[in-house]
């Protein structure tokens, strides 16, 4: 994704020169000779000469991995920076918590560094404020004099150049800090943001695959639910457009993310009072989405949006309400029978009448053979209309040739009618759904849960029969993490990359947010995300928004990218490719890996305010699972390989990650 060079790092020259031949044997890493000592012949030959040809090959030393060497200029040397970092006073007031960290982090690997540059020793760290483009940034290096320049065009794009300079730079070092003076490293949004369409592909519709998602092959699950990552959408609220024909943008900005199941808020004829969730009944469409009171035009005006969808590589989920309609529904009316009492402070449906039963059944089929959605999100459910009329639902839509995925929203049992719920983790015995509503935590982040644990003991999954069970806790197919959803009365990720990234985007669950979090939007306590308006705009032009997002997209490409690691779902999610990973100076969160085959990607958070994030990672070789020659340690937020070499050489890689941040490193055997 970068299109420029990059700075290498002391780590990699050492670590990638080093020899494989032998643990006990140092190498020599010195750029005049990186030949490995020639190793003594044996002291005794064999005693036996064999007479018949082995039957496997025979086993041979692994060869040692160099890579040429780089013309590099040492800027820190003896295990003790040299350096000053300077700044002029309005940068240092509006980075000063970045520049504060990044002399913690130079005392922290070199000691002490001087307070003011010496004129004949003295080396400068500069940090300047450019006039051109307010996100773009760069960093080089002065091969003559070693002075190192970081220049941004404000106060966000500096504060991430910094970041940069210390996870990439830093990070590695060990005694002297070494880097390559070939070129230099800069960042252009114009050039450089992500675009993660070309990921997308539909395989809906008639493509649909049906895979179990139960151990008794009762409930079968469209397979493409294997990639999602969701995102809630109010059409009405959402700055880009308002009604389905002024939307087509909303679906190219979500397929740039990496989105590619929408789940739409409502569409059904609100009647007076109604919302969405408060309507007249699920078989008419909203004018006000539609843009016209002709049902079958508007009808299909949404077929329209799906269409569209599709063609993007976008999924589509409607959400379907169970509990009743408002009063001001003509239903009332024409079928006083099929209600039954008051919810929600309208009129409650009687689902003991067989007759509104096969209405309700009946039209949820039609609406998805109208519009081409992909299934539905159900509200309340399972404990409104309960579980067989999912069934039916399913049943007559594969019968039609349709192959919808049904989301309840409450954990239940499932059966052979909802593919996953909304909520598919949260820890009931200390939080109820109303409490997280109320007052939003992140279970992985925010200290209820520990992510690998709960993944391989099931502990704060699907619904409180489950998780009241030892035995079926966990024990399904595929569980969301939904972030934030439209009943919060707050937001909850606030561009904080450990709640979207660590707990969402890399783990072993759906993710689920509502729209505005990839950008990080923010709001105030008891705001009610349903009726909250959000601007788009904001991307592009809010500096801070901006860049969360392009780590959001970058999050979301790593995912995408790695199909093998992360659209893995064993029939019981308890054995989902997940260990946990011991990096040393790093302990409140549980880092972690995923893993498959002869690649592992390692994940670190850092949700510590006091903590630098200097660590030190141990590599589990073990879940590989084969035996390499050799390995390579490649940071995936970058594309710089950080370390080549066998397994002794590798392991115990040097990583800096800060407050609220990720580390995301791929380990591959390499022959």
């Amino acid at each position: 994704m970068k299109k420029l060079f990059f700075l290498v790092l002391v780590g990699l020259l050492a670590l990638t020169l080093c020899a494989c031949v032998g643990s006990d044997t140092p190498a020599d890493t010195t750029p005049e000779d990186m030949t490995p000592a020639p190793t003594e012949p044996p002291t005794e030959a064999p005693t036996e000469t064999p007479t018949e040809t082995p039957t496997e090959p025979p086993v041979t030393e692994p060869e040692e991995m160099t890579m040429e060497p780089k013309t590099t200029l040492s800027v820190i040397a003896e295990g003790k920076t040299e350096y000053t970092i300077v700044a002029p006073a309005d940068l240092q007031e509006a980075n000063g918590d970045d520049i504060a960290y990044m002399t913690r982090v130079m005392d922290a690997k070199f000691g002490t560094h001087p307070t003011v540059a010496e004129s004949a020793s003295g080396k400068v760290v500069s940090l300047v404020y450019t006039d051109g483009e307010s996100l773009n940034w760069s960093l080089t290096v002065d091969e003559t004099t070693g002075n190192i320049e970081i220049k941004a065009g404000g106060a966000v794009a500096m504060s991430r150049a910094i970041q940069t300079f210390i996870t990439q730079h830093l990070a590695r070092s060990e005694g002297n800090l070494l880097v390559d003076v070939a070129g230099d490293y800069a960042y252009s949004y114009a050039e450089d943001k992500i675009n993660n369409s070309s990921l997308l592909s539909y395989e809906g519709g008639d493509k649909t695959v049906l895979a179990p998602s139960d151990d008794k092959g009762k409930l079968m699950t469209p397979a493409w639910l294997d990639t999602a990552v969701m995102v809630e959408l109010r059409i009405d609220t959402a700055s880009i457009g308002g009604a389905f024909k002024d939307s087509y943008d909303l679906i190219d900005f979500y397929a740039e993310t990496g989105v590619n199941v929408l789940w739409l808020a409502p569409v059904y004829e609100r009647g007076a009072g109604g919302n969405g969730y408060g309507n007249i009944g699920l078989h008419r469409i909203e004018p006000g989405l539609t843009g016209t009171q002709d049902q079958e035009a508007g009808w299909n005006e949404l077929r329209k949006f799906v269409d569209y969808a599709h063609s993007k590589g976008v999924y589509i989920l409607l959400d379907i309400i169970t509990w009743g309609t408002m009063y001001a529904s003509p239903l009332i009316a024409e079928h006083p029978d099929w209600y039954n009492g008051e919810a929600w402070g309208n009129a409650a449906f009687n689902w003991r009448n067989e007759e509104f039963k096969e209405w309700f059944i009946e039209t949820a089929v039609a609406n998805l053979e109208k519009t081409g959605a992909d299934g539905y999100r159900c509200d309340c459910e399972p404990f409104t209309a309960g579980y067989d009329v999912y069934e039916a639902i399913r049943t007559r839509c594969n019968e039609k040739g349709l192959y919808p995925l049904i989301m309840s929203e409450e954990g239940g049992h499932r059966l052979s009618s909802f593919d996953c719920e909304q909520d598919g983790v949260l820890k009931y015995s200390d939080m109820t759904r109303g409490q997280l509503y109320q007052n939003p935590v992140n279970f992985f982040v925010d200290g209820y849960l520990d992510i690998v644990t709960a993944t391989v003991k099931g502990d704060g999954l699907g619904g409180p029969s489950q998780q009241n069970n030892r035995r079926t806790k966990g024990t399904f197919r595929y569980y969301t993490n939904c972030i934030t959803n439209h009943d919060y009365q707050a937001r909850n990720v606030n561009g904080n990359r450990l709640k979207i990234g660590y707990a969402a985007i890399y783990a072993p669950y759906i993710p689920l947010w509502y729209m505005g979090d990839e950008f990080g939007v923010t709001l105030p306590h008891k705001a009610v995300l349903y009726d909250i308006a959000v601007d788009y705009g904001a991307v592009g032009t809010k500096d801070d928004q901006t860049l969360f997002f392009e780590d959001v997209k970058q999050m979301i490409a790593i995912r995408r990218s790695n199909p093998d690691l992360f659209a893995q779902w064993p029939l019981n999610h308890r054995d989902s490719n997940i260990e946990e990973i011991k990096a040393e100076g790093l302990s409140v969160l549980q880092n972690y890996c995923r893993y498959a085959g002869g690649k592992m990607i390692i994940v670190l958070g850092n949700n510590e305010p006091e903590n630098d994030g200097i660590c030190k990672v141990t590599i589990p070789f073990d879940k590989l699972d084969k035996t390499y020659n050799n390995y390579k340690v490649t940071d995936m937020l970058t594309g710089q390989v950080i370390a080549v070499g066998c397994a002794d050489t590798v392991n115990n890689f040097s990583a800096i990650v800060p407050y609220e941040y990720c580390g995301v490193y791929m380990v591959e055997g390499i022959e």
